[in-house]
């Protein structure tokens, strides 16, 4: 009986802890490729943002303010993505126009020149920026499955569309 009563009460109390603990759920993976597309695209978001907000500095536009305020959405939106899937950051804590990726530290540093030479360049640099963007985002679209990030690509194409408008008038 002693034995029935212990039993019953470690089930009892089993039952009692698991019910009381949260489930932990398994984090999402996603292969190799789309990794490093969302890196890459964590990382252009980011160029566009600090592209932008350096040419603000020096325009009389408001649209580089306007955008690179959107480009920070667009950049805690994939950051969100990054953390869903267990990957790590790489614009977290860089400063602006510092970037793991090499070719985009070194378009920054073409963009920012060419942007500050004059207010038809500041534009053109953000014209070329977005479609840039457009073509990567077309390129990603192709190859993804998982339903979030076809949901952030269509996000991210739409604002996109709309910077490119914007930098257009």
């Amino acid at each position: 009986m002693r034995t029935a009563i212990k039993t019953l009460a470690s089930l009892i109390g089993i039952a009692v802890i698991t019910t009381a603990l949260p489930a932990q759920a398994a984090t999402p993976t996603v292969n190799s490729t789309v990794k490093a597309q969302l890196l890459y695209l964590v990382e252009e978001e980011k160029l566009a943002h600090d592209v932008y907000t350096a040419l603000d500095a020096v325009s009389i536009s408001p649209k580089f303010k306007n955008i690179s305020g959107a480009e920070q959405t667009h950049m805690d939106y994939i950051s969100a993505l990054l953390v869903t899937y267990g990957v790590k950051n790489p614009t977290t804590g860089k400063k602006a126009g510092v970037f793991t990726n090499k070719e985009l530290s070194a378009l920054y540093k073409t963009l920012v020149t060419k942007g500050k030479k004059s207010a038809i360049d500041a534009i053109q640099v953000g014209i070329l920026i977005e479609e840039k963007d457009l073509g990567d985002l077309a390129k990603l679209s192709k190859s993804i499955t998982q339903p979030d990030i076809k949901t952030a690509v269509a996000f991210l194409k739409k604002g996109s569309e709309n910077h490119l408008a914007a930098f257009k008038r």
